[in-house]
């Protein structure tokens, strides 16, 4: 179903695509790295999320043409729609980069100091979860025989994605647990990490729909 010597356009249109999304969360990583430190300068912050938001556009634009090569594929018409949902979940993944820094850079949000090192383990969690599920999308088309038989690798995704959620509710506890602020403050600063962690949440979700793909094409 999936021939690399058939559709080598589109697998390497929609590599293309993940590696801007990959982009995007490196230069969110980034921002982030910023966003915990009290030194830094609204102008950095700035910088910084402009280049979030022209990766995201990269992203968005790289999506574009990997549908529009679709049409070139030999791919059943099913094929063609998982594929999309695929690119456009992993899409979202570039979305919510931009949203959180936008977000973070318009309230002039800085993060306690203090919570620095889980953000820090939240993101490296996550950057290793989306690079497990590139991986296996690049194993769709250069070994899918092998993916019907064994999605393992999918599991490793969900593991990341587990990772991440034990990290949160420890972050959250604390957070809730600091009754010298108001819980307006608390609030402010739990919302901000729940939208970092929904990053691996969306990676989650794209290994369950490629799993339900699988499931489907299984003889």
């Amino acid at each position: 179903m999936f021939l690399k010597t058939d559709n080598s356009k589109v697998h390497n249109m929609i590599t293309e695509q993940i590696k801007d999304v990959e982009g995007c969360l490196k230069a969110y990583e980034k921002f982030l790295k910023a966003a915990c430190k009290p030194e830094t300068v609204t102008e950095t912050l700035e910088a910084l999320c402009d280049g979030v938001h022209q990766m995201e556009n990269a992203a968005d634009r790289s999506l574009r043409a990997m549908i529009d090569s679709l049409s070139d594929g030999a791919f059943l018409p099913a094929t063609r729609e998982d594929l999309i949902a695929i690119a456009t979940s992993c899409d979202k993944v570039a979305n919510k980069c931009e949203h959180t820094a936008l977000q973070l850079n318009l309230e002039e949000f800085r993060f306690p100091v203090e919570y620095a090192k889980d953000l820090e383990a939240i993101m490296a969690a996550t950057t290793e979860q989306f690079a497990t599920l590139e991986k296996a999308i690049g194993m769709m088309f250069s070994n899918f025989g092998a993916m019907l038989k064994d999605h393992s690798i999918l599991d490793e995704i969900r593991a990341g994605e587990s990772k991440v959620d034990a990290i949160e509710m420890g972050l959250l506890k604390t957070i809730y647990g600091k009754k010298e602020l108001r819980l307006s403050e608390r609030q402010q600063i739990a919302k901000f990490v729940e939208w970092v962690c929904d990053i691996s949440d969306i990676v989650e979700d794209i290994a369950d729909k490629i799993q339900i793909m699988l499931i489907t094409r299984k003889a």
